[in-house]
C-alpha cells in the first residue's frame, strides 16, 4: 500500500469488496438477515445492494486503520455534542461508555483516548484463530504504548473481566464496552423494541448494574477518507438508581436501535443479531 496512490486505492475497494462479498456467503446471509428488520420497506435487490454497501464501508475503515497505523496519516474527526462529550470527561469518578461495531473500533478507541484526557480502558473479544490473535494482540500492545492512557483488555472464558473492570470503575477511571455483539464467551440476552427483537451481551448490562457507573452512547461514524465523526449520546444511565440490568438494557436498546435506523451501512456485525418480531 505504500506505493499505491490514495485515490487509486479507493476505486480499487470497489470490485475488491465486490469479490468477498459474492464469496463470503455466510457473512453476506447475516448482512441481509439483519437488514431485512432494519430495513423491512428495501426489495430483495435494493437490499442486496445495501449489504454491499455495508461491506464496502467497512473495507474503506480497514484501508483508514491501515493507513493511520503504519503510514502514520492523520485522522480527522469531529464531536457531535460537544457539552455531553465535556459532560462526561468532567465527571469525577468512573464512567461506562456503550459504543457498537461501526466505524473503526481501533481507531476510535485510540482517538477517543487521546482527546478524553482520561486512562480508557475498552473491552475486545478474541479474534477467531490463535495466530491472528497473536498478531492482533502485538499491534494493539503497540499502541498501548503510543497512547498511554488506552488499555485494551479481552474478554475470554476466566479471565475474571468483570472484576478487573468494576474495580478499573470503582478507581475513577472509563470503560469502553460494545454493546450490541454476542461472540465467544459472551452472554447474550433477548430484548425487544419497535418490533425488533435484538441479540445483545449481558456482560455490560451486568457490569453496568454492579458498578453503577454512569452510562454514556458513543457512536462512531466514518464521513470520509480518514474523516470520522464520534457522536456522544445523552447519559442513560446515572448511576444513582439502583437499575437491574433488564432495567439498562430496556434503556440502552432504543438507544442502539435509533441509530441502527439511521447508519445501517456502517454497522459491522457478521451474524444474525436482528430479527422482526413475529406475531401470532
Amino acid at each position: 500500500m505504500r506505493f499505491v496512490p490514495t485515490r487509486l486505492a479507493l476505486v480499487l475497494v470497489w470490485p475488491v469488496t465486490l469479490f468477498f462479498y459474492v464469496l463470503a456467503a455466510p457473512q453476506r446471509r447475516a448482512i441481509l438477515s439483519n437488514l431485512s428488520a432494519l430495513r423491512p420497506d428495501h426489495g430483495p435487490t435494493e437490499r442486496w445492494w445495501a449489504g454491499y454497501l455495508v461491506f464496502l464501508n467497512f473495507a474503506l475503515t480497514y484501508l483508514d486503520r491501515l493507513w493511520s497505523m503504519y503510514f502514520k496519516r492523520e485522522v480527522t474527526w469531529d464531536i457531535t455534542h460537544m457539552e455531553r462529550f465535556e459532560e462526561l470527561r468532567a465527571h469525577p469518578g468512573g464512567v461506562l461508555i456503550f459504543t457498537i461495531h461501526s466505524g473503526n473500533y481501533d481507531i476510535g478507541a485510540t482517538l477517543f483516548a487521546q482527546k478524553f484526557g482520561r486512562r480508557l480502558h475498552t473491552v475486545r473479544a478474541p479474534e477467531q484463530t490463535e495466530q491472528l490473535q497473536k498478531l492482533r494482540e502485538q499491534e494493539l500492545r503497540r499502541t498501548e504504548q503510543d497512547n498511554p492512557l488506552l488499555r485494551v483488555h479481552y474478554n475470554v472464558a476466566d479471565n475474571h473481566l468483570g472484576l478487573e473492570l468494576c474495580r478499573v470503575l470503582m478507581e475513577g477511571e472509563a470503560v469502553a464496552v460494545q454493546g450490541d455483539r454476542v461472540l465467544s464467551a459472551v452472554s447474550p440476552v433477548a430484548m425487544t423494541c419497535e418490533g425488533r427483537t435484538y441479540e445483545i451481551p449481558r456482560g455490560p448490562l451486568v457490569l453496568a448494574e454492579i458498578s453503577r457507573a454512569p452510562c454514556y452512547p458513543i457512536f462512531l461514524e466514518r464521513i470520509g477518507c480518514l474523516r470520522y465523526r464520534i457522536h456522544v449520546g445523552e447519559r442513560f444511565s446515572d448511576g444513582t438508581a439502583k437499575l437491574r440490568a433488564d432495567d439498562i438494557g430496556k434503556r440502552w436498546l432504543p438507544i442502539l436501535n435509533r441509530h441502527l435506523q439511521e447508519h445501517w451501512d456502517q454497522w459491522f456485525v457478521f451474524e444474525p443479531l436482528v430479527s422482526l418480531e413475529t406475531r401470532s
